[in-house]
């Protein structure tokens, strides 16, 4: 589904064997962001029964996309990476990241630099977009914006996606992106806004949307997407680019032709190509993003972003060749065809097998080094998974939730935990901050507690409506037998 600022786009799409066909679609006019139009409930209800996932994208004026550089930090794991990117998206948005949702995409790594994309929604929009689908009985599973989604389609635009090539691991990509040294210019147009990307070596490096509409005049946005367009040329040090993708309603450009917005915004452009795209023979010009937000909720294409929380594997974004893919599907035939064949066919396949060993040795070392890798991590993971078995933090935290009473809240927590060790040998700290009707009550009752000692205050008292607001600290021991009884604050 693409929310539009007066309309949704609905792209109805199964991924069987054979790859992605799309089965049918409807555009829908909201007269009222907040309630569902009957026709469109009905185009849900007729062919919703089998719906597995549900896919959004949304305008891109309700997001802010960014391409930055930071410091690689390579091996130190994907929590460094995020922790890296929280401080760096708060740098970059004018609002409280607690106020917004993001999601961000390691796009390349050079000169011990990783090259950045991240896109940023406040919360509140993602509500918007909840609580409009659950009036149809729908919930979505991934939400995008509508740019990355359009790249998404142009990057599979007329290859196979999905099906049995994605269950071995195939990628693919259009040849319209452009090959290694190319430099590209793509422009998706609707009815009121306009994104353009710029693609080098097959991966967008920057990425911009412009207004068009009534509020901005055409000569203005115009205007506006020249300058964009001269001082990216100025930036990558090109002053043409090799081919021009043009997708949507260029029309509303006021020009009858891409070959005519070419020449309206001034670009030296070798080719310029008419997106249309084909699925089972049906034009999906018009609903690009939506065709898209199911590509990204699926993991196709490069531009797999998620505003909603998900599970998260950051990678440098790359297109492995289909020829190594193809090699190690030939390998698993082949070693399938040596147990159900004779011993004349098993000695055929094993010299085949050896032969093409030979000729993809590098290969093969590459994949021992991964394997060598991949043991250092289950090492690492077992590790993890001792310290789990080992802590008691749970215990501490459901001990607290026992004793704090329920009119109390705790607005803040921060837990040292106690040597792993020598878990008998105190050492361990807990302060809170919160809010309670007599906070002084609370160093009694967590005194009591065989977990907490030497619980006093650490900071000032203060007076908040009929609340007390405090922060105190408690020395964490370990108990000689746990307790187990039921919480009753918060």
């Amino acid at each position: 589904m693409e929310f539009r600022e007066d309309s949704i786009a609905v792209a109805y799409l199964k991924n069987g064997l054979s790859g992605i066909s799309l089965i049918t679609s409807s555009l829908f006019s909201l007269r009222n962001s907040k309630d569902v139009p009957d026709d469109l409930r009905d185009f849900i209800n007729r062919h919703g029964a089998d719906v597995n996932k549900v896919f959004v994208s949304i305008p891109d004026r309700w997001s802010i996309t960014k391409f930055i550089n930071v410091p690689s930090i390579k091996g130190k794991g994907s929590s460094s990476i995020a922790n890296l990117m929280r401080f760096e998206v708060e740098r970059h948005i004018p609002f409280e990241l607690d106020e917004v949702a993001y999601d961000f995409l390691v796009m390349d790594e050079k000169d011990s630099m990783y090259s950045m994309l991240f896109v940023v929604v406040q919360k509140e929009k993602l509500e918007f977009i909840k609580d409009f689908l659950e009036k149809m009985s729908l919930k979505p599973d991934s939400i995008t914006t509508s740019s990355l989604a359009v790249l998404n389609t142009i990057e599979l635009n007329e290859v196979p996606a999905g099906g049995w090539q994605d269950i071995i691991g195939i990628v693919q990509q259009s040849d319209i992106i452009g090959k290694k040294g190319d430099i590209n210019i793509s422009m998706f147009f609707d009815k009121s806004s306009s994104s353009v990307a710029i693609i080098r070596d097959g991966m967008c490096i920057n990425l911009k949307s412009f207004i068009l509409n009534s509020t901005v005049s055409l000569e203005d946005s115009v205007n506006e997407m020249k300058l964009y367009i001269t001082e990216m040329q100025s930036t990558i040090a090109s002053g043409r680019f090799n081919s021009m993708i043009v997708a949507g309603e260029y029309s509303v450009m006021a020009v009858e032709s891409p070959e005519e917005l070419k020449d309206k915004l001034g670009l030296d452009v070798d080719h310029v190509h008419m997106l249309s795209g084909k699925l089972d023979d049906h034009d999906i010009g018009q609903i690009l993003p939506s065709v898209g937000a199911c590509f990204s909720g699926l993991e196709l294409g490069t531009y797999k972003t998620n505003l909603l929380p998900h599970k998260v594997e950051y990678r440098i974004n790359s297109i492995a060749p289909s020829a190594t893919k193809i090699f190690l599907v030939l390998i698993i035939a082949l070693v399938l065809g040596i147990v159900v064949t004779d011993a004349m066919k098993q000695k055929k396949y094993v010299t085949r097998i050896e032969q093409a060993t030979r000729e993809n040795e590098p290969k093969v070392k590459e994949l021992e080094i991964r394997l060598s890798e991949i043991d250092k991590l289950k090492e690492r993971i077992t590790f993890l998974q001792d310290v789990k078995e080992n802590e008691f933090a749970l215990e501490v935290l459901a001990e607290l939730t026992r004793v704090i009473p329920v009119e109390s809240w705790i607005t803040n927590l921060n837990y040292k935990a106690i040597e792993i060790k020598d878990r008998k040998k105190p050492g361990g700290e807990l302060i809170i901050n919160g809010f309670a009707a007599s906070s002084s009550s609370l160093i009694s009752l967590l005194e009591d507690s065989p977990f907490f000692e030497k619980v006093e205050f650490v900071g000032p008292i203060k007076k908040t409506k009929d609340k007390e607001q405090f922060k105190l600290s408690a020395k964490i021991v370990k108990p000689k037998t746990g307790l187990k009884t039921e919480g009753k604050g918060s």
